[in-house]
């Protein structure tokens, strides 16, 4: 009896050394699971962290291209109004440049033209000195002879040569209002010559004063000649002389003129 509750000891006590055996297997099984666990977590936590850091770094990336294909956008932009300005400007450009090649043609054509019209020019005012009345004969004939010689010299621009010809025509046309004297030698109707003040009132008249201011006379411009006026003239035209002198004060004083006769019905 004794002997089987032994065996039964010994037996019962190998089912308990196989249970905790296999109690302690478990044990470690499930805590090798449990580690491999958190190791997998913590490595699909870091996985998660870098496809995070991923997908910042992209959507930063994307940001940045979608920015600078806006400036694209933009600079496009200036770009087309920019290009529209040049092209307003090239087509006024062009206008400009049609408007010069049609004066450049017409500046051909007036300077082809412009030396016969200052000859002719020229001419003319040769002309009005012989038929003018004989005022400051010397100085005006001299300025005519000038622009002939002018008109030979070749290495005078016309336009210079064309701006002298008007400043002729424009101090003729000054004579026209204005009034001066000057003294010369004139031979009178008693046959000698004879130290006069010539004054010239305008284009109206053209009369002479002996210095001792008892005779005087004008141009006629119908006989084209010097003829005495009456004493009465010696007082007014002596006034005269010391107005266009600046020795008395502007006024009116009487000067010989003609009066072209009525034609008859």
């Amino acid at each position: 009896m004794t002997h089987d509750v032994g065996k039964l000891l010994h037996r019962n006590l190998r089912y308990v050394v196989v249970i905790v055996a296999a109690l302690v297997c478990v044990s470690i099984a499930a805590q090798t699971t449990l580690e491999d666990v958190f190791e997998e977590i913590e490595s699909l936590n870091k996985l998660a962290i870098d496809a995070q850091a991923d997908i910042n770094h992209l959507e930063d990336e994307h940001g940045d291209v979608r920015q600078q294909y806006r400036n694209k956008l933009k600079t496009i932009d200036g770009q087309k109004v920019h290009n529209r300005n040049l092209d307003l400007q090239i087509r006024k450009q062009e206008d400009a440049l049609e408007i010069l090649q049609n004066s450049i043609a017409e500046v051909d054509l007036i300077e082809s033209a412009i030396t016969p019209l200052m000859w002719r020019m020229i001419e003319g005012l040769e002309q009005l000195i012989e038929l003018d009345k004989p005022f400051l004969l010397e100085e005006r004939t001299k300025r005519v002879a000038d622009l002939r010689e002018l008109m030979g010299q070749f290495n005078v621009e016309d336009s210079e040569k064309f701006a002298q010809v008007l400043r002729a025509y424009q101090i003729e046309s000054d004579y026209g209002r204005s009034m001066d004297v000057s003294q010369q030698e004139l031979e009178l109707d008693d046959g000698a010559l004879h130290n006069v003040n010539i004054l010239r009132v305008g284009r109206i008249a053209l009369v002479y004063q002996t210095l001792q201011g008892d005779k005087t006379g004008w141009w006629n411009p119908e006989t084209r000649e010097w003829e005495r006026l009456p004493n009465s003239y010696n007082t007014p035209i002596k006034n005269g002389i010391k107005m266009a002198n600046k020795q008395l004060t502007s006024g009116l004083f009487i000067v010989p003129i003609l009066v072209p006769e009525e034609e008859e019905d």
